[in-house]
């Protein structure tokens, strides 16, 4: 039996032009594209280092997607909005109220980031009687970038600040809402669920404090506030570095309003979310085209489907996908056509269309499934099957072969014309015992616990001649030892949970990894999972100047710097060509003046930031 862990992003290696893993497909999350803050599901949510799992918990830390590190925190307990499980279309939301607010180490000022923009879903509990509340804010004594209710613009009137007050819309009190503020040096534009409000209206704005805080603004002084603290929900929020081109808002919204259950004011495309069609809310992602000047066409998103290289998207065309959160595991072997002995459970449906709702074409696509963990595979025997007459079967259709092993374990499909708008799509196997396609473990995670001891955590969605697990240990991620042998179920189709404690970890850092054995003596191993028991808070690390000229100063722990790089903006390790010119056990002084402006990555061991050189 094989298995994986089902994480947020597959393709470590991307660049930031090829691996489209961020919302909707739209970013990356290897800290490499211009999306600098992803705060979303539950997988995110950190209370003292762990997953919190009931309502009521108070929130420490809001994990960034990125791959940025630039995570949303509260030290003050008080001051920690609360966690509430299954509360957005089944997933969690953090509710803010009182002085409740998270702060994220991240400049928005125009010196800094010239163009930004923020998009988050919320609520509001108290519209009308909470004239002031702000739902983010940076601010430099002129109110500079926030959003927020305003008294000055009604009781209940959303207003964005930039050279004056400016009112902008009045959404409904306990009602879930996508809103985004776009800016650039001079301008904002502003869209609430879909539509676009304001378009580059004139915004005058000044220098801010070096951090964001979202449930709240704050001003120029480092570490003051004012009392417009947010009165409702933020259940995803996220930042780009840059402004989106027409057609990524359109796919970034229809991928927030289908995850969420949220209604679009317009340019509502994907409709396969819809309970009529199948609620197909998962995993949404897009491709799309509003003119030359607007387009997306390489997409992934958080799933395993990638579609790219459209042959006929013309303007005014988008194709977006998502899926009924089926188990990603060849389990279905009667609903299967000729030729096919198993296929996923896991159908995904496509809305092809354009902004008026009416079915179009954009070609010919390639369509890529990142099998990651999923085996053995002989790439001959999969098959894409595509339900070409929408009546619900793929047992009447004729599969597809011909797939291409691209690198790893992503295997690709070349120029699919059988989708279509509406088609429901999966994959499958034509040789079970030679490909099985399977995923059962779900989860698997280790963190701190009291005493410095770590606690072992793990699901399997399913399990097959499943004899017994074995946790394993190690120093130094190469060397590992057997810690406890865990029974298995044998065989199981529900959600099952184990758990241990290693009660004496290493001292410093240990790493784990689960062996699972089947009653044939077969075995497999999951991901490591690396714990310090000297360290339970994220790395502290601080670049400066930015923008830098010729000199970079980069602070933070000896173990952080040992392992620090620079790469360029597609992925290029440029270290060699810059000078450490001082180093000191917690910090570096590193000569950039022989690169070319730009945009660069900094990693050091567990951190990533961007630095632009001027």
């Amino acid at each position: 039996m094989k298995y994986t862990i089902i994480m947020a992003f597959t393709l470590l290696n991307c660049l930031s032009v090829l691996c489209q893993t961020g919302p909707g497909g739209v970013g990356s999350t290897d800290g490499t594209s211009t999306l600098d803050i992803w705060l979303r599901d539950i997988d995110h949510f950190s209370d003292a280092g762990s997953t919190p799992s009931t309502n009521g918990t108070s929130l420490q830390q809001w994990n960034d997607a990125s791959g940025n590190s630039n995570h949303a925190s509260q030290t003050v307990s008080s001051r920690q909005p609360l966690f509430n499980t299954n509360s957005k279309n089944s997933y969690p939301t953090l509710e803010f109220s009182g002085d409740d607010e998270l702060r994220v180490s991240y400049d928005i000022s125009p010196s800094v980031r010239p163009d930004i923009t923020v998009i988050a879903v919320a609520d509001h509990n108290t519209a009308a009687s909470s004239p002031l509340s702000k739902l983010f804010g940076h601010d430099n004594a002129g109110f500079d970038r926030s959003i927020g209710f305003d008294n000055r613009c009604g009781s209940n009137t959303f207003h964005y600040f930039g050279g004056g007050v400016n009112c902008f819309v009045s959404p409904s009190a306990n009602s879930d809402f996508i809103v985004t503020a776009e800016y650039t040096s001079s301008t904002f534009s502003g869209r609430f669920n879909g539509s676009l409000l304001i378009n580059s209206v004139a915004n005058s704005n000044g220098d801010g404090e070096s951090f964001l805080t979202i449930g709240n603004i704050t001003d120029r002084n480092l570490g003051q506030t004012y009392s417009e603290f947010w009165d409702g929900s933020i259940t995803e929020f996220m930042v780009f570095g840059a402004t989106i081109n027409s057609s990524q808002h359109i796919i970034i919204s229809n991928y927030l309003a289908a995850k969420y259950n949220i209604s679009l004011a317009s340019n509502d495309l994907y409709t396969q979310d819809n309970p009529g069609n199948g609620d197909y809310d998962h995993d949404v992602a897009g491709i799309g085209r509003v003119d030359a000047s607007n387009i997306h066409d390489d997409s992934q998103g958080t799933g395993i489907v990638r579609m790219l290289n459209p042959s006929g998207l013309g303007n005014d065309e988008f194709l977006i996908w998502g899926h009924d959160n089926g188990t990603q595991q060849a389990t279905e072997t009667s609903d299967v056509p000729s030729g096919v002995q198993a296929r996923f459970d896991r159908v995904w449906r496509v809305s092809e269309v354009n902004t008026s709702g009416s079915a179009v074409d954009v070609g010919s696509i390639d369509i890529r499934f990142d099998l990651t963990g999923l085996g053995s595979v002989t790439v001959s025997d999969l098959r894409l099957i595509i339900d070409t007459d929408d009546d619900g079967l793929f047992d009447d259709e004729t599969p597809i072969s011909g797939a291409t092993n691209v690198s790893g374990s992503v295997y690709q499909f070349a120029s699919v014309t059988a989708i279509t708008n509406n088609s429901r799509f999966t994959i499958g196997t034509s040789n079970f015992p030679q490909t099985p396609l399977p995923i059962e473990l779900v989860k698997f995670t280790a963190k701190g616990v009291d005493d410095r001891m770590v606690q072992l955590d793990w699901q399997t969605a399913s399990e097959i001649n499943n004899d017994y697990f074995t946790l394993e240990r190690s120093k130094n991620g190469n060397e590992w030892e057997e810690v406890v042998t865990i029974d298995g179920a044998g065989n199981s189709t529900t959600l099952l949970s184990y758990s241990w404690i290693d009660k004496t970890p290493y001292p410093g850092t240990s790493y784990y990894r689960l062996k699972q054995t089947d009653f044939s003596g077969q075995f497999d191993y999951s991901p490591a999972r690396r714990v310090s028991t000297n360290e339970w808070v994220p790395a502290q690390v601080q670049v400066y100047p930015n923008p830098a000229e010729n000199e970079i100063n980069i602070v933070g722990s000896a173990s952080e710097l040992d392992q620090c790089r620079i790469y360029n903006a597609v992925g290029q390790d440029v270290s060699d060509l810059t000078v450490v010119v001082r180093k000191n056990d917690g910090q570096a002084t590193v000569d950039l003046s022989t690169l070319k402006q730009g945009m660069y990555c900094i990693k050091t061991r567990t951190t990533i930031h961007k630095v632009y050189k001027q």
